[in-house]
């Protein structure tokens, strides 16, 4: 069951994801970050790394403070504003000032935490056997906003691969989620137009809902903390992978 039935609204949100389950998908478009691996967990193992490798040694609340400055320089990359070698320079430099450092040691930083990073494969548990029986069914794809070595060597150490028919990442493709050329450039790849045949399963309402919505495809919100509140509307909410396969199996 994909929404608990707990009142009027409720029983209406059911009976509208079961009628649109009898739809038939034939491409799965997955992102990777927070919806198949455990970004949060692999990023900050990687900054500690990092910064220890550096003989910066930072707290918790060093981190958080990583973590603002990170997701506002994602923002603007989602916006167009920068692009994701700038991403890269903004956020780095901004913590390097932060941390009471010249901002030019922001470039060094970056290359030894993009290099951690990439190790830094924790997936969601569950995530392995749930694409290994969807893709029995399914063309599944990893579509993920992000950097073409991290990602790339994420996935390498995975065991995703495999089971994919195509991997598509902003920085390889020169647009991101949720602009609509991100979703035509995998439209054009499968040599497929029909929007019907397409969801987009992922965390990110900014990115991966919105991004699903622009290009006329069906959306799943991967949301485990399981409010209901979205803006944009999805097509279904799952809280897990066992509600994501009783949709889709």
């Amino acid at each position: 069951m994909v929404y608990p039935i707990t009142n009027h609204n409720d029983m209406q949100r059911l009976e509208h994801t079961l009628t649109k389950s009898t739809q038939t998908y034939e491409y799965l478009l997955f992102d990777l970050d927070n919806t198949l691996m455990d970004f949060t967990a692999g990023e900050k193992a990687a900054l500690f790394q990092t910064m220890d490798e550096m003989g910066i040694p930072i707290s918790e609340e060093d981190y958080q403070k990583y973590l603002e400055i990170n997701k506002a320089a994602w923002a603007r990359f989602e916006e167009g504003e920068l692009d994701s070698k700038a991403v890269q320079r903004v956020r780095f430099e901004e913590y390097a000032l932060y941390l009471g450092r010249d901002a030019a040691q922001g470039i060094g930083m970056n290359a030894q935490y993009v290099e951690n990073l990439g190790q830094q494969a924790i997936l969601l548990e569950g995530a392995l056997e749930m694409l290994t029986r969807l893709s029995e069914r399914y063309k599944l794809a990893v579509a993920t906003n992000g950097l073409t070595l991290v990602q790339r060597a994420r996935l390498a150490k995975s065991g995703f691969l495999p089971l994919l028919s195509g991997v598509f990442i902003s920085q390889e493709m020169g647009v991101q989620k949720p602009h609509r050329g991100y979703y035509e450039s995998i439209f054009a790849f499968y040599g497929d137009t029909a929007r019907e045949k397409y969801l987009m399963i992922g965390d990110s309402l900014s990115a991966d809902i919105a991004g699903g919505g622009n290009a006329g495809i069906d959306t799943c919100w991967y949301h485990p903390a399981g409010t209901e509140e979205a803006d944009p509307k999805p097509t279904y909410m799952v809280r897990g992978f066992d509600e994501l396969m009783g949709l889709l199996l």
